[in-house]
């Protein structure tokens, strides 16, 4: 979608007395981070990390970035929704799928310069290499390098994590289920980079303060995570 991408680049060069009304980067990061458990932070580890590996020439630290913010929309969310403890029902799940474009939204209005790839990775990071995903169902190498990197740190993360409503996987059936989902959620590539330095995503992950046992978030705070592991177009 080419046209996505040049829109996207055009919005960012908009003068900061149009479009950036809103708080800086730093205190919304922190609004950010209140309710994900350290998740967002441990996906810009991975992010940046396979970014590297890859050889995607892509910059770390903006991988980081965008690692930390792909879930920001929910924060625009209802906690009734947020702090639901059981599977989305159709409209639920409707409705948790608007928090991409939310969080594009609110990135528009930071007081911050944010790289292009940012907003690329958090409007696009469920969009799913076969082209099943959303909010567009782009498909292959349509799809930003930055979501595609992004989409998979996501759900390496919140596969292993254990919450309330799940049991975190082992690193072994975190694999399989990459591998089984190369070609299909994932940017097969991608996959064979993160199989085979797995340790190393594993220790970089683990410099980040892990999730609770059964972690669930507070009255107004935003569980920033996937709601289940069927990843046939199912993660909020």
């Amino acid at each position: 979608m080419p046209e996505l991408q040049t829109l996207l680049k055009e919005v960012v060069k908009l003068p900061a007395s149009y479009r950036r009304q809103g708080p800086p980067l730093a205190s919304f990061l922190a609004q950010v981070a209140k309710g994900d458990d350290g998740h967002g932070q441990r996906v810009g580890r991975l992010a940046g990390l396979l970014g590297h590996l890859t050889g995607s020439g892509l910059s770390s630290s903006a991988l980081k970035l965008a690692g930390r913010l792909h879930d920001a929309g929910k924060l625009l969310l209802p906690d009734s929704l947020l702090n639901y403890p059981g599977r989305f029902n159709a409209r639920q799940m409707l409705v948790m799928r608007q928090h991409p474009s939310l969080g594009l939204g609110a990135l528009f209005h930071l007081s911050a310069d944010i790289p292009t790839l940012v907003y690329e990775a958090v409007l696009l990071h469920h969009e799913r290499y076969d082209g099943d995903g959303y909010p567009f169902g782009m498909k292959g190498q349509a799809i930003p390098l930055a979501a595609r990197i992004i989409g998979l740190a996501d759900v390496i993360d919140a596969l292993l994590s254990a919450r309330a409503y799940k049991t975190g996987r082992s690193p072994r059936q975190v694999k399989a289920c990459l591998q089984e989902q190369a070609g299909g959620a994932f940017d097969p590539d991608l996959v064979r980079h993160a199989i085979t330095y797995f340790d190393d995503l594993l220790a970089i992950r683990r410099t980040v303060a892990q999730p609770v046992q059964g972690y669930q978030p507070m009255p107004g705070r935003s569980p920033m995570t996937s709601r289940n592991l069927n990843l046939r177009n199912t993660l909020p």
